[in-house]
């Protein structure tokens, strides 16, 4: 399919690519986060497309108002079950790169060589420090660039620095992320994304219900009955009677 630009009236805005395409940065990274654009982008269409189907259904005469709204479910399972698919494989694609992404976020930092006990006594300066003005004067580095600094803490073990696990993997995360911008931004973009397709998820169901006519319930009956009346219209063969 072609994609959406135009936004339709008869379908819910939420469901449109533009929610995606539209996000700060998303030109920058759009080689990771296509295959979502694609999903929702589908989404959008599939429900216009039923919508349209039911119009031209309604136009059939010789259809009962059941028949019609089986027919368009039929062709809403369809479409659903491919938009399952690549609904399924878009989620998988983002939570692989951002597992990736924060993995070389948060990896440990090698401590700094060639500075002899001037490690031991950041760390000690550190570790006499309260948790508040620790907090501060790691910031200031950061925002200096003081790698000497950065890595004679976040290249040892927390404990030396008086800080906890969690602590360390904080500010390790943040140096990261200043010397990556860039996989620092596409892995928020990322996370966006995917929060976006699981919150597209039950708007294209209800959408979709919308464009049938009918909810599932009321569906799962129509089915019922159809199939009732194809068993009945099976030919069976007689025995012939006997005297």
């Amino acid at each position: 399919m072609a994609k959406s630009t135009e936004l339709k009236t008869t379908v819910s805005p939420s469901l449109h690519p533009a929610n995606i395409t539209g996000i700060a940065g998303y030109e920058e990274h759009k080689a990771y986060l296509q295959h979502s654009v694609t999903a929702v982008d589908s989404a959008y269409q599939a429900v216009e497309h039923v919508m349209e189907a039911r119009k031209k259904l309604a136009l059939d005469e010789s259809r009962t108002p059941k028949a019609r709204v089986l027919m368009a479910a039929q062709m809403a399972d369809k479409y659903m079950d491919q938009l399952q698919r690549m609904f399924e494989s878009s989620w998988n694609q983002l939570t692989k790169g951002i597992d990736h992404s924060e993995l070389q976020l948060s990896k440990p930092l090698e401590e700094y060589a060639g500075i002899g006990n001037v490690a031991s006594e950041i760390r000690a300066h550190l570790k006499s420090m309260t948790a508040g003005e620790r907090v501060k004067f790691l910031g200031e580095a950061l925002e200096r660039g003081d790698e000497k600094t950065l890595k004679s803490v976040l290249g040892a073990p927390s404990y030396l620095s008086g800080m906890s696990d969690l602590e360390q993997q904080h500010i390790t995360r943040n140096y990261h992320s200043k010397n990556n911008p860039e996989m620092a931004q596409r892995v928020e973009l990322m996370k966006q994304v995917r929060d976006k397709l699981e919150r597209v998820k039950p708007v294209l169901f209800q959408e979709m219900e919308r464009a049938v006519g009918a909810n599932k319930l009321e569906i799962a009956k129509l089915k019922a009955v159809s199939s009732e009346a194809e068993a009945a219209l099976i030919l069976k063969e007689f025995a012939p009677a006997q005297d």
